[in-house]
């Protein structure tokens, strides 16, 4: 028999065969169980999506705890990368530089923290307060100056670095004015902020020891580099360092590098606020400053008036030291920087002076409303710059607080680019020192409204010393 094929056409429509239909209420029920499946899938990445959210918030709130705690520093394995970043969401919130960040504060905390302390090659330079110490009328930024130039001092051992090496500053422990009956520490600097070192008191050597130990009568006096403890002339003056690179291992020295990198990282060694500051910095901050902040759309005007000014009344204070210009000329300052940058949306104002602080202010929002002001939340506003008598001009306000507030309106004016300042004050001068060298802005400029000046304020203004000839410009 012949066999016999025909060719399927596949393009004609099928018709579902009785044998064909006995399987569609299969299909159907092939649905059913697939719905549920499909739900249960769904809600399990639902879960798993919530349980990573939640993960995420507990981690970076116990980046930020860490942050605080841990005075900004990361495992050293971290990257750079980490570290700017780490800068960059501490915009509202608090910052400051580590030695963990390497450069500079790293070399200066190495050398402030030997493998031996009592060894008889680790010598030492005693930084030791004022004969009437009770009195030191010196603000919060003229007892960092005077820190940092011991702490060159040191670091160079007078100059003398290449024949003789570095030694290791350490304060004494008579009472610091501005931490008088402090709560949380002893009445020193370290009420406030970070030892200086990892070496005590009993390491170095007493004043009295022969041949092991001596003193400077006058900073500016030559001295045995041989002798293991040296103790500092007690006046507010000090030794100023010619070679200031020379201790570093760079090449070139202070002709190669810049003198406002190395001053603003011995300032921002000793000003590093131990963990409660930095707590109470971070919370002040969180207050004051907007989450949509831009630094470089904002003016910072630190006010220094008060005891700075020359012919004030305030007792217990610093003889005044400065022609303090009106208001309105800081005003006209602000102007020539939104002339300048129309893009500038923000001004920092702060002052120890409330009675100006709240003037300027009005002034601002007269003459310029299309600024967002920024004040510091809960500052003290003492009415006086000067440490010995901080706790007798405002009710129920501890030296801390006034530490604390001094610290928040520094930290604030970070997040500024440009600046109206009288730099014969340092602490306005620091303020712009410490903005060019660890602010968050692209870069400073700088309006200095001042009548005087002096040899700092050419670092504050420009970032670099006169030339010669120039002393004072």
């Amino acid at each position: 028999q012949k066999n016999t094929y025909t060719r399927p056409n596949l393009f004609k429509p099928m018709v579902a065969s009785p044998q064909h239909r006995r399987y569609e209420p299969k299909a159907a029920s092939t649905k059913q169980w697939q719905n549920p499946v499909l739900i249960g899938i769904g809600a399990l990445i639902l879960i798993t999506l919530t349980n990573y959210i939640s993960i995420a918030k507990y981690v970076n709130q116990n980046e930020k705890k860490a942050l605080l705690t841990s005075n900004n520093n990361l495992p050293p394995s971290s990257s750079s990368t980490s570290r700017l970043l780490r800068k960059a969401n501490a915009l509202t919130s608090y910052w400051w530089p580590s030695q963990d960040d390497g450069g500079l504060i790293a070399k200066i905390y190495n050398v402030q923290h030997p493998a031996d302390c009592s060894s008889p090659s680790t010598k030492f330079f005693v930084l030791r307060s004022l004969m009437k110490n009770e009195r030191d009328t010196r603000g919060l930024t003229a007892f960092a100056h005077a820190a940092s130039s011991h702490l060159l001092h040191a670091l160079t051992d007078g100059d003398k670095f290449k024949q003789f090496g570095s030694r290791i500053l350490i304060t004494d422990d008579v009472v610091w004015p501005m931490a008088k009956n402090c709560a949380n520490g002893p009445e020193t600097r370290e009420c406030y902020f970070e030892p200086l070192t990892s070496c005590k008191l009993s390491d170095v050597d007493p004043i009295n020891t022969s041949n092991s130990s001596a003193f400077l009568k006058d900073s500016s006096d030559e001295y045995d580099r041989s002798i293991r403890t040296l103790y500092s002339a007690r006046k507010k003056w000090f030794r100023l360092t010619g070679q200031k690179y020379s201790w570093t291992g760079l090449g070139g020295g202070d002709l190669d590098h810049s003198t406002i990198f190395m001053l603003a990282a011995t300032l921002a060694y000793y000003l590093r606020p131990n963990p409660s500051i930095r707590e109470q910095i971070d919370k002040q901050l969180r207050q004051s400053l907007p989450a949509d902040i831009d630094p470089d759309r904002t003016i910072g005007v630190p006010i220094r008036r008060s005891d700075k000014c020359y012919g004030h009344t305030l007792e217990g204070s610093a003889r005044g030291e400065l022609d303090c210009p009106p208001l309105d000329v800081y005003l006209n300052g602000v102007k020539q920087f939104v002339d300048f940058d129309p893009l500038v949306e923000n001004v920092i104002v702060t002052s120890e002076d409330k009675a100006a602080c709240d003037e300027f202010v009005e002034l601002v929002k007269k003459e310029l409303p299309q600024l967002r002001i920024i004040l510091n939340v809960g500052d003290v506003q003492q009415g006086t710059g000067s440490g010995s008598m901080l706790e007798a001009y405002v009710d129920q306000a501890s030296n801390a607080d006034v530490v604390v507030s001094a610290l928040t309106s520094m930290h604030m004016h970070l997040r500024a680019r440009y600046f109206v300042i009288t730099s014969l004050s340092t602490w306005t001068s620091t303020i712009a020192v410490m903005a060019r060298v660890y602010g968050f802005a692209s870069e400073v400029y700088v309006h200095d409204v001042g009548r005087n000046r002096n040899l700092f304020a050419a670092l504050a203004r420009k970032g670099c010393e006169p030339l010669t000839g120039e002393r004072g410009k």
